[in-house]
């Protein structure tokens, strides 16, 4: 019997290098938000003239704040070329534990029982630098 998929969403962001951290924490913690279930008390974050829902959850903030550096490290690191434009990809997966149901064995032994985790869903952050393509743009940026 085949699984099926949880859905998957894709959203492609392009940010200025100075405000990337900032755009890919928010839209994490947009993404938590809507799928975080204990009870909360919701707290905001101001990313570029949007507020932004926050969960002031402290493992789930530093998780937050080590993959954005993560990404961050990698974009600055390949970000050599000007011409070229410098891409980095974010997956966050939500898994549920189900139980394993028994296989069809023989005699006694029918299959390993036990838990596994199943995805339900899966979203990716593909990131793309904005370079500016004049030097007028670069000292904007």
């Amino acid at each position: 019997m085949e699984q099926r998929k949880g859905p998957e969403y894709l959203i492609e962001v392009l940010a200025d290098p100075t405000c990337i951290k900032d755009v890919v924490r928010g839209i994490l913690h947009t993404i938590f938000f809507h799928r975080y279930f204990p009870p909360v008390r919701p707290a905001s974050l101001e990313v570029l003239d949007f507020t932004l829902p926050l969960i002031p959850d402290h493992e789930l903030e530093t998780l937050i704040d080590q993959r954005v550096g993560q990404l961050s490290r990698q974009l600055s690191s390949t970000s050599s070329s000007p011409r070229s434009s410098v891409r980095g990809v974010l997956t966050v997966h939500f898994f549920e534990k189900k139980r394993r149901k028994a296989g069809g064995g023989l005699g006694w032994f029918t299959g390993v029982k036990g838990e596994e985790d199943v995805c339900w869903e899966n979203w990716t952050l593909e990131v793309t630098l904005a370079t500016p393509r004049t030097e007028d743009g670069q000292s904007t940026v």
